[in-house]
């Protein structure tokens, strides 16, 4: 993919989609763009934009709001995923640190089961 068809997609996304924060995957056949997404976005305005970029690319596009993954999914996504957008670095910084304090707190409950299980047998409280 090219600078410029970036600079198209990135451009196209932030108009339509109103993110701060743009992530992208790209596979063989589809991209993939992780986005913080506005909860007023409706489906049909994230398809006419998937279309407009598929317009661009010639290949599928799928966006996808990184509220939709669980926590280490979303580390994933920050590890592999390329940022293509981000609003202002510091936005960058403060998504990424809220996403690893996600994480902290899922494995800290995690461990707090699997503790409970070890005591008294079984992973709900009585």
């Amino acid at each position: 993919m090219t600078s410029e068809q970036t600079t198209q997609m990135i451009n196209i996304i932030s108009e339509n989609i109103l993110t701060p924060i743009i992530y992208m995957i790209e596979h063989e056949d589809i991209v993939d763009f992780i986005c913080f997404c506005d909860r007023n976005i409706t489906m049909q305005e994230i398809y006419d934009t998937e279309l407009k970029i598929k317009g661009i690319t010639g290949k599928d596009a799928e966006i996808i709001d990184i509220r939709e993954f669980g926590e280490s999914e979303r580390l994933d996504v920050i590890n592999r995923a390329v940022l293509i957008h981000s609003e202002h670095p510091l936005i960058e910084k403060v998504f990424e640190q809220s996403m690893l304090e996600d994480f902290k707190i899922a494995m800290a409950e995690r461990k707090d089961v699997l503790e409970r299980h070890k005591e008294s047998g079984t992973c709900y409280l009585q």
